[in-house]
């Protein structure tokens, strides 16, 4: 059966979810007078909602206020008018024991129903003028009351929440049952006929009129918590419980739970209804291109100008390397040509090839350049890098028509090991021709380029292997002039004269390695600090910048390089975000509008509200109000 209560006009939120948590049934009614103050606010009706969801139980909102009914709906709420035929058809008495004692009580039998208005009350209870409004039924007859056999002493506290007929749902309060000096109550007797019920038949059946003085005896003993037969067992003059003390105590009880539920509910208002802004803003981004020059003395210091701090760093390297001779005996009239493309994705600066630099195909054979050629730097078309490229003459190492190869790509061995390695390649657009197998011989001797190719070769790999070893050791923000390092033969190694028959050459040799350092974190602020800040009336300010070096210059004898950068500086507008939040303040969307105008620098501006179905214009509290400075976009 559900549970009816019976909310007055003035009673606020926290009493009635007090109300609902208090019930121990899963339907629970609400019936609210016109102009209830929770029926005027949604939020008072949102809490509720929320409340009940979380008990896992049902309500429902009982009232003839139109726009509250509405309002409640809106809510989530179920809702009924209310009407005389609701209050006739719902039954809302209970009858709870204080104390649970494991039996169960009998009907009282002091009780008399009215059928006027089909509910319970006793002649002794409350004033004088208690029945005023109540007309006595003739049909009902003075009759001894039967005795009831009372099976425990246990006392029952009666709450009544549904009120009599009311024209308009007006709550209607009875003034609490005085108390009697000659009432001996084991325990505090409260809520008693709040608001009279219309039982059925078969919870209060319908009792015989007895005598005033035997209801009142029924009635002493119904609310003194005692039986005729529990009295005798009892002291003389049990001491009687004061009613004042048990109504202080529920008293101050009732104001603890009441202020804990007003801070809680302060504490949800202030979470999620006080409103929230955050303001993304999107700035204009470019990219400007700086050249710029940088001298330096190995051992001094940076000064304001454009001077830069650099230092020497030097250390031996002894490598070998196998170089295949290319000499031979006889003529070259049957080998192989061709034309192949080399590219050059390794650098951004060039690279020079000199001439005999092997070229191999997949299945091994060889092709030489017939004189050396420079491989142009890698280039950035529409931000992507394209590699280097030219055409050079190949011969075949070996005559033979099996190198009358059809186009094909080819790797340079000698990069083998190295970075280099798989950053350049060669391809042929057409077939090799011209191979044949008459007059060539098969002896192999050591010719002048194969000596130039062996120094050349172990060079790069004395370079190699300094730049791996002193990457690790720089400090932060160091950085070595990759394309001026110098390497220096110390001893003459002991190799083959022109001329001599063999097949390969081994070179072993002792280098000396240098290079300058310098410190690129302070080109790049000397960089930053000389790109134009101010763009069409807008200030920017650099957030990122790549240099690169080329056509440098060094003196390792005097200790002295000039560095020339190209660098990329992105640069993004600057905005005032403090100004911007105080102009924002209170503003709806076309207020925002008008603030962006005032800002130029700002290429867009999005303002998220929180919550967003609570606020649609910025609070007015700094506190409240957050910036969030997006990546910049390219301006048009």
């Amino acid at each position: 059966m559900p549970q009816t209560f019976y909310i007055e006009s003035d009673e606020e939120i926290i009493s009635v979810i007090g109300h609902l948590r208090k019930s121990s049934q899963e339907e629970n009614i609400f019936v609210f007078p016109k102009r209830a103050l929770v029926l005027q606010s949604i939020i008072n009706l949102r809490l509720l909602e929320r409340e009940a969801e979380k008990l896992g139980k049902k309500i429902v909102v009982v009232s003839q206020d139109e726009v509250g009914r509405m309002l409640a709906e809106k809510a989530g709420i179920e809702t009924e008018n209310y009407s005389e035929d609701f209050s006739q058809k719902a039954y809302h008495m209970e009858l709870i024991p204080e104390e649970s004692t494991g039996t169960s009580a009998q009907p009282l039998s002091g009780e008399v129903v009215s059928k006027e208005g089909n509910m319970p009350h006793f002649d002794a209870i409350g004033s004088s003028n208690f029945y005023t409004a109540r007309e006595p039924v003739s049909s009902v007859k003075d009759t001894p009351t039967p005795t009831v056999p009372i099976r425990s002493a246990v006392p029952l506290r009666v709450r009544n929440t549904t009120p009599e007929k009311l024209t308009s749902l007006n709550s209607k309060r009875f003034d609490r049952m005085p108390a009697s000096s000659e009432m001996k109550s084991p325990s505090r007797i409260s809520d008693v006929a709040t608001f009279p019920a219309p039982p059925t038949q078969s919870s209060f059946p319908e009792p015989k009129r007895t005598s005033e003085s035997g209801r009142s005896e029924r009635l002493k003993n119904f609310y003194g918590g005692t039986t005729e037969a529990a009295v005798t067992t009892r002291a003389e003059e049990p001491r009687p419980v004061s009613s004042t003390a048990v109504g202080k105590r529920a008293h101050m009880i009732f104001f603890a739970l009441g202020g804990i539920s007003l801070l809680s509910l302060v504490a949800v208002i202030l979470f999620f209804f006080l409103p929230k802004a955050e303001v993304r803003v999107t700035p204009y981004r470019i990219v400007q291109t700086v050249d710029k020059e940088f001298d330096g003395t190995a051992g001094d210091s940076s000064s304001d100008g454009n001077p830069l701090a650099i230092r020497i760093l030097e250390k031996e390297k002894e490598v070998s390397v196998t170089v295949t001779t290319t000499g031979t005996s006889g003529g070259t009239s049957q080998k192989a040509r061709g034309a192949v493309i080399i590219y050059n994705n390794y650098s951004t600066d060039p690279q020079s090839l000199v001439a005999t630099t092997r070229f191999e195909t997949t299945d091994g054979k060889v092709f030489r350049l017939e004189s050396g050629v420079t491989v142009p730097a890698m280039t950035t078309i529409n931000g992507k890098q394209e590699p280097g490229a030219i055409e050079a003459q190949v011969i075949a190492d070996q005559a033979g028509e099996t190198y009358n190869v059809d186009a094909t790509t080819f790797t340079i061995p000698g990069f083998k090991g190295g970075s280099k390695y798989d950053k350049f390649s060669a391809k042929s657009t057409k077939a090799m021709v011209g191979g044949g197998s008459s007059g060539v011989s098969d002896v192999a001797i050591v010719a002048k380029v194969d000596l130039d190719t062996a120094l050349r070769e172990a060079k790069e790999k004395a370079k190699e292997e300094f730049l791996n070893e002193v990457r690790d050791g720089l400090a932060e923000g160091e950085k070595i002039l990759e394309d001026q390092i110098d390497i220096v033969p110390l001893v003459s190694p002991d190799l083959p004269s022109v001329g001599t028959v063999a097949n390969a050459l081994d070179y072993k040799g002792s280098f000396t390695v240098r290079a300058f350092i310098f410190s690129e974190k302070s080109v790049k602020e000397k960089v930053q600090d000389a790109s134009e800040k101010n763009v069409q009336n807008i200030l920017f300010q650099p957030i990122s910048s790549s240099v690169t070096y080329t056509d440098s210059s060094t003196d390792f004898s005097q200790g002295v390089a000039r560095i020339k950068a190209h660098a990329l500086v992105t640069m993004e507008s600057d905005i005032d975000e403090e100004k911007l939040r105080e102009m924002l303040l209170g503003k709806n969307e076309e207020g925002i509008k008008q603030v962006m105008e005032s800002f130029p620098e700002i290429k867009n501006i999005q303002v998220l509200f929180h919550p967003e179905w609570f606020v649609s214009s910025v609070p007015n509290s700094l506190k409240r109000v957050s910036i969030v400075t997006l990546p910049g976009e390219e301006k048009p």
